[in-house]
């Protein structure tokens, strides 16, 4: 059992020893890297877009039903009570 958790998680693997391949894993992991943020700029504008646009129909929607800007509720006065200093 314990073979198998060594080989998972404790083994390293080995960086590439010629020249070229580290450049050409070097400019691969960048491509990637700049791939991932500009799908995350992408996905961060959609989102953006898509709120504005569910505020836009939700407040069209949300004036149909209300008659105007009325509050209505029960309010009770609550009186100040003086603080005792007990010392």
């Amino acid at each position: 059992m314990r073979n198998i958790f060594h080989r998972l998680l404790l083994v390293r693997p080995n960086k590439p020893r010629n020249p070229v391949l580290k450049a050409v894993f070097s400019v691969l992991g960048l491509f990637f890297l700049f791939g991932v943020c500009v799908f995350a700029i992408f996905v961060g504008v959609f989102m953006l877009i898509a709120s504005f646009l569910l505020k836009r129909l939700g407040k069209k929607a949300a004036a149909s039903q209300s008659g105007g800007d009325v509050l209505d509720g029960e309010y009770t006065v609550v009186e100040k009570s003086p603080i005792s200093l007990s010392r």
